[in-house]
């Protein structure tokens, strides 16, 4: 079990009653915020969501952990399950002190709040996370956001972060669509499949695009070891493939002008994936400038 799926179990024994799902994600948001786990990068990430933060990850592992016996399958409680408290406990007692510590902090200061307090308070001290809530009475008028994204030639790849930090990333520069240009849209990593991606957008509101043949074949990565060989393939991928795509780079080019669109693959150097030749090629068609987030 994961330090921060245990952490989930001592933050349900610390509460003391059964919690509303809007309840226990804001103490988990909390956790992150206001404790030592602020550092932790494994811990969870939040986006704005229709009750404030959220986190997908978190409610894919709580689902987990109900499956396992740990936690009430019951959808509108959330709470320890008492045939398996003797081993939510050893569990629990696997955690480090420092995490101990948090989680007793964050159910001091929060477990007593009524869920309008709590979520209130939330909104007035972490105004981002409000900007999609559904709560309008609750929400604060500083979450209004009036200012465009400028026009340009996105790109982004998502190595290294979760789903929920991945899509955050994307609020935040107020982008609209994901071009998928992998060829193979697969991932070990929970979100990043082409099915679990497509799916969060559309629940964000997010448009989702996937051009497999803007993507570099698999049978011409087997042999990357080290940038110089990942500059001979973005190489190869510039002189010989990009030519070939001359409608595809147009339909991608007129998406771009019509909306603010990202191009999304997996690497994190930007200059090891072809996302940055592709932008290349479409800032010279669109006349943008080419943007990597």
């Amino acid at each position: 079990m994961l330090i921060r799926q245990k952490a989930i179990l001592a933050l349900l024994s610390r509460a003391k009653r059964p919690l509303s799902p809007t309840v226990f994600v804001k103490l988990v948001f909390l956790l992150r915020q206001e404790t030592v786990l602020k550092d932790e990068s494994t811990f969870y990430d939040f986006i704005p969501y229709k009750y404030g933060p959220f986190s997908f990850t978190l409610y894919r592992e709580l689902a987990n952990l109900r499956q396992d016996g740990y936690v009430i399958p019951d959808e509108e409680h959330i709470a320890l399950c008492e045939r398996t408290v003797g081993l939510a406990k050893e569990k629990i007692d696997e955690l480090s002190t420092v995490f101990l510590e948090a989680v007793d902090k964050i159910a001091r200061q929060y477990c007593g709040k009524s869920q309008t307090n709590l979520v209130e308070d939330v909104y007035t001290r972490y105004p981002w996370y409000a900007t999609k809530s559904e709560l309008t009475d609750l929400r604060p008028k500083s979450t209004e956001h009036t200012k465009k994204t400028c026009p340009a030639v996105y790109t982004v790849g998502y190595e290294g972060k979760s789903v929920d930090a991945f899509f955050n990333l994307l609020l935040k520069n107020r982008i609209r669509m994901l071009i998928d240009v992998r060829a193979n849209p697969i991932s070990r990593r929970y979100g990043f499949s082409k099915k679990q991606l497509s799916e969060i957008a559309m629940r964000l509101d997010f448009d989702y695009c996937h051009m497999p043949k803007l993507g570099i074949p698999r049978k011409y990565r087997v042999n990357l070891s080290n940038f110089d060989s990942y500059q001979r393939l973005m190489k190869k991928y510039e002189q010989e493939m990009i030519p070939n795509l001359g409608n595809i780079i147009d339909k991608v080019a007129m998406l771009m002008k019509e909306t603010p669109a990202v191009l999304v693959c997996v690497e994190k150097d930007v200059r090891c994936c072809h996302r940055s030749r592709l932008a290349e090629a479409i800032a010279q068609e669109t006349g943008l400038e080419v943007n990597h987030i």
